[in-house]
């Protein structure tokens, strides 16, 4: 495959592929890059629209052995990378060239995948299994029952009360 077609990658069609190469699924890739899954699962199939191959696996895959080969070609460290770059050497006292600028550390994510996270904001999914929804709607059974239990008792109570207050 021509250098020419893996150039018209953006940054995040190639971080995208490079955790979908790392077996990342859509909705791991879009917590990763802090964007949604309509947007992670977009950039992977504009690229492998540009690639012009057969799908994601085998973009992925493409994009894989072209920068294992072209290793100047991958760009800036990012989410997706294994090994950070180098670090720039800074300058030496006396020399006037201006101290290279700092790249830009990746977003980490803020959660370990696995980990039991209810969604609090528009876009996130539920990331419960089903073990865990069925513990919770356990327990959400047992509270209305309590509660419904309570109530009952309470209402009893009271008129018991008020039938004590009215001989």
């Amino acid at each position: 495959m021509s250098p020419d077609r893996f150039a018209k990658l953006t940054t995040r069609q190639r971080e995208c592929l490079r955790l979908y190469h790392q077996r990342y699924r859509v909705k791991e890739i879009a917590r990763a890059l802090a964007i949604s899954e309509n947007t992670a699962s977009g950039y992977l199939t504009e690229a492998t629209a540009l690639l012009g191959v057969g799908g994601r696996p085998a973009a992925a895959a493409a994009l894989a052995a072209f920068e294992a080969t072209h290793p100047d070609a991958r760009g800036r460290f990012s989410v997706g990378d294994t090994v950070p770059p180098p670090e720039p050497e800074p300058s030496l006292p006396g020399n006037d060239a201006p101290a290279p600028a700092s790249r830009a550390e990746p977003r980490a994510t803020t959660h370990a995948p696995g980990a039991l996270r209810l969604p609090f904001r528009k876009g996130d999914g539920n990331d419960l299994t089903i073990a865990q929804r069925l513990f919770w709607l356990g327990v959400i059974m047992f509270a209305l029952v309590t509660g419904f239990g309570l109530f009952a008792l309470f209402v009893r109570t009271l008129s018991d009360v008020v039938a004590q207050l009215a001989r």
